[in-house]
């Protein structure tokens, strides 16, 4: 007999926005995270949209399985939908951070987001000859658009896994 298997999982989304500090994020507010820039303490978020003025490194717990970006300048809005994956990551490293990251220029925070489908709070564990599925599907839409259903020529879906 083989052995279990644990681990945890992100898909590592990342979105071109025109000016992070005119973008929102909406589907997490009011939801528990855990602030990787406070040793992962736990905190509740307030407010109608999470916004950006400075580094962003959290994990929320719990999301809903539809999660808006919204590009304001563009008038663009990305629609992350997820099955399997109960925690998203929202990560800007802003300036000083960029800066020492070698693949990412000085100011490139300003025009990315990561908004990441995960499951990272709880870790999966799988015995020998189970499986485990998690699906993200990204979707790019108009600003004004507010009815619950993807176009699916607009979408695209990533991939799906499975361990045996």
């Amino acid at each position: 007999m083989g052995k279990s298997f644990t681990f945890t999982f992100a898909y590592h989304t990342y979105f071109h926005v025109t000016d992070i500090s005119e973008v929102r994020v909406e589907g997490l507010e009011t939801l528990d995270y855990l602030d990787n820039l406070k040793n992962r303490e736990r905190f509740t978020e307030q407010g109608d949209a999470i916004v950006f003025e400075s580094e962003v490194d959290k994990v929320y717990l719990s999301t809903p399985t539809k999660i808006a970006i919204l590009d304001h300048e563009r008038k663009r809005t990305f629609e992350l939908r997820k099955d399997g994956l109960p925690d998203a990551v929202v990560w800007n490293p802003w300036d000083k951070k960029a800066k020492t990251i070698p693949d990412l220029g000085d100011d490139d925070y300003k025009h990315m987001l990561c908004v990441e489908a995960a499951c990272v709070e709880n870790p999966i564990t799988l015995k020998p000859g189970e499986e485990w599925r998690g699906r993200q599907e990204l979707s790019a839409v108009p600003s004004s658009y507010c009815s619950g259903q993807l176009d699916p020529q607009t979408a695209f879906l990533c991939d799906k896994f499975g361990f045996a």
